[in-house]
């Protein structure tokens, strides 16, 4: 059967022009033709697009930087976009980074270039970088650490680290691509498992404080951190700066994770910093009259959430999240985890997104946009579990836990519930407000097990638990 026919003119002739540019040239040090790299920097850019003019500045990336070609004939040949996006990949000197600079220095001002780039340019430095990390992975098979050598880098192997692990920040807009995903595996693979950066806590500013973190903001105003508690082990912050990344690729607004860091004792999650920004919470407590519009702004964007398709690749099911939380519940017996596996397996199989840790303060506002936070919990399965943890958080806090996480009384917590529950069911569930609830309620035992876990003394969550899934 033959192929689909498509116009690959331009590419086509990006393709020749950057065969006749790169002729008699070879890869250094690696023994074939110069050209084979930007032909792969074309194959990784076309897994993510089949913008023609991307494919096209993907395969001439290099002919400025390396050959006699100005951009000035980029622009005329191929166009001023594709001009643009050359430009934008070639090694040129930054502006204020003098050319006496030390090796870090001029890298470091590269990485801040391709982080203040857009999502097209972004997508050629792919190309390009992966393409790169593919080399020296299959170097380093063969060469171990004497390949260090082969490099200008004064430090070896620790600059190369430094140097992909800030490539792979700066590229974070393009997580939940395959060729993200491979970067960093392969990062990984060369250089270990990521290790948390120490910061100086003198540079921070605390911002606010939870049940399980703290976070901070930065005194330069471009980013903040959260730091978890001393007793959340490093997995959990882990797991939120790989689900940030993978997030950005499904459309939600949710601020850029950098990377982990830690303070000595305690670890945590560098992230941009959006500005102004209140969490629905703390717009609630400040303006008491807008609880209602927070509250089905608030819907409205569950909503959303709940209808959004989900990478099932790249995140937990809530199901076989709750069931080895079941598992490792003390306190129930054999046959009462029997009942509430059953319950479990019963529920839908939706394959959209959930937050797993659903509550109004981890979705902040900057007046224009909202963004969900908090995402180390995040899965895919039935929006009921979602539902049942808002459940667990309007229902049953102390006065005292309120004021603290969510800066407003439970009488209040209350009224948003009820008004989430009108946006989010329809303008007729007034009415059927205790009966929809009654529904979410076996959901909400499953944050009851979960908190009864870590802290075996809680007889009312126990009795929960048993009253709404053990009968």
């Amino acid at each position: 059967m033959a192929n689909a026919k498509m116009n690959t003119t331009l590419l086509d002739e990006a393709i020749i022009f950057a065969v006749t540019a790169h002729g008699g040239t070879e890869r250094r040090g690696k023994g074939f033709p110069y050209i084979v790299h930007p032909m792969e920097a074309v194959e990784i850019v076309a897994t993510m697009t089949a913008d023609q003019e991307l494919l096209a500045a993907a395969a001439l990336h290099d002919v400025v930087e390396d050959t006699d070609v100005t951009i000035e004939e980029i622009r005329q040949r191929f166009g001023d976009r594709v001009a643009q996006l050359v430009k934008a990949e070639s090694e040129i000197p930054v502006v204020g980074v003098s050319e006496t600079a030390s090796w870090r220095e001029r890298k470091q001002a590269a990485i801040a270039r391709i982080e203040n780039s857009s999502r097209e340019e972004k997508i050629v430095a792919m190309g390009d970088k992966l393409s790169n990390m593919r080399a020296i992975w299959r170097d380093y098979m063969t060469q171990g650490d004497k390949l260090w050598t082969l490099f200008h880098a004064p430090n070896g192997k620790s600059d190369h680290e430094w140097h992909y692990r800030g490539l792979a920040r700066a590229l974070s807009d393009l997580s939940g691509t395959f060729a993200f995903l491979e970067f960093t595996k392969l990062i990984t693979k060369v250089f270990g498992q990521a290790k948390p950066e120490r910061i100086n806590l003198d540079d921070w500013q605390e911002s606010g404080d939870g049940f399980t973190a703290i976070s901070y903001n930065h005194k330069d105003g471009r980013s903040m951190m959260k730091l978890y508690s001393d007793f959340i082990p490093p997995s959990v912050p882990e797991q939120e700066l790989m689900t940030s990344w993978n997030l950005l690729d499904l459309g939600l607004n949710i601020p850029k994770a950098y990377r982990l860091v830690t303070d000595g004792v305690r670890y945590g999650v560098e992230f941009q910093r959006i500005t102004p920004k209140k969490s629905f919470a703390r717009a609630i407590s400040e303006n008491p009259e807008q609880l209602e519009f927070f509250a089905r702004e608030f819907a409205r964007e569950v909503k959303i959430l709940h209808t959004k398709p989900c990478n099932t690749t790249a995140f937990p099911s809530i199901k076989k999240k709750f069931h080895h939380i079941v598992n490792d519940a003390v306190f129930l017996t054999d046959a009462e985890k029997s009942k509430i596996h059953t319950f479990i397996d019963a529920t839908k199989d939706a394959k959209t997104c959930c937050h797993g840790d659903l509550h109004i303060g981890n979705i902040i506002t900057d007046g224009e946009k909202n963004y969900w936070i908090d995402l180390a919990d995040f899965a895919w399965g039935d929006p009921m579990f979602d539902l049942g943890m808002f459940w667990f958080v309007t229902h049953n806090i102390d006065e005292e836990l309120n004021e603290k996480l969510y800066h407003i009384t439970g009488a209040q917590l209350l009224q948003v519930w009820n008004f989430f529950l009108d946006e989010y069911y329809g303008a007729d569930t007034e009415d059927k407000r205790e009966d929809i609830s009654a529904l979410i309620k076996p959901y909400a035992a499953f944050y009851f097990i979960l908190f009864a876990n870590r802290n075996c003394d809680m007889p009312y969550m126990k009795d929960f638990v048993r009253t709404t899934l053990c009968r």
